[in-house]
């Protein structure tokens, strides 16, 4: 069973709820606890994650540093999370080096966990936010890896198939895909959900 450490900064129920919806994905795949439940209050972890945004925080640009979130969560906020899996789901809009904004990401750390970054700012509705959700969830745990013969490097290792792991970068684009596979049973490929199994 894995434990996924899940920290919600938003003030709106709906979108733990969105996330829940993505842990449900997930473990049709993999065997999951979380430390919070998604779409209920969490005080602490509301708490934790709006110290983070302060920290990781850039004047300049009126956005959070998502790579420096990460780092303070790892090595600043006293969690002890390396080589454990974490969520942190931020209402601030994020940004990455080399990128004027970004959705999120999923990063792996030097101990073996893995930790998504996941912001609400920019998606027009809880489905999109679910969808790429799944997508970093995908990452977390394997999903399109580096070197598959239907993968393609976009800012990371992504599927070629129709499957939640094809990297979208315009928002318009990812909520399109969303609809397309809302409804479907699977939202992973074959390839990708052999590479999901425990």
């Amino acid at each position: 069973m894995t434990l996924i450490n899940f920290f919600d900064g938003t003030r709106d129920p709906k979108y733990g709820k969105a996330i829940l919806k993505s842990f449900q994905e997930i473990e049709k795949y993999q065997h999951l606890t979380v430390s919070a439940i998604p779409g209920q209050i969490d005080v602490p972890g509301y708490n934790l994650v709006k110290n983070l945004e302060s920290r990781a925080y850039n004047p300049q640009r009126n956005q959070v540093h998502r790579r420096r979130l990460l780092e303070e969560l790892l090595f600043n906020s006293g969690q002890n999370l390396e080589g454990q899996k974490s969520f942190i789901l931020t209402e601030a809009d994020l940004y990455d080096d080399n990128l004027k904004w970004c959705f999120g990401a999923a990063n792996p750390d030097h101990k073996g966990g893995s930790h998504v970054i996941l912001s609400v700012n920019r998606f027009n509705g809880p489905k999109t936010l679910a969808h790429v959700a799944i997508h970093e969830f995908g990452h977390m745990f394997g999903a399109a890896s580096q070197g598959r013969r239907n993968t393609e490097m976009n800012l990371g290792s992504h599927c070629t198939n129709l499957c939640v792991m094809q990297q979208k970068l315009i928002v318009s684009e990812m909520e399109a895909q969303a609809r397309l596979l809302v409804n479907r049973e699977n939202k992973f490929c074959y390839d990708c959900q052999t590479e999901l199994r425990y």
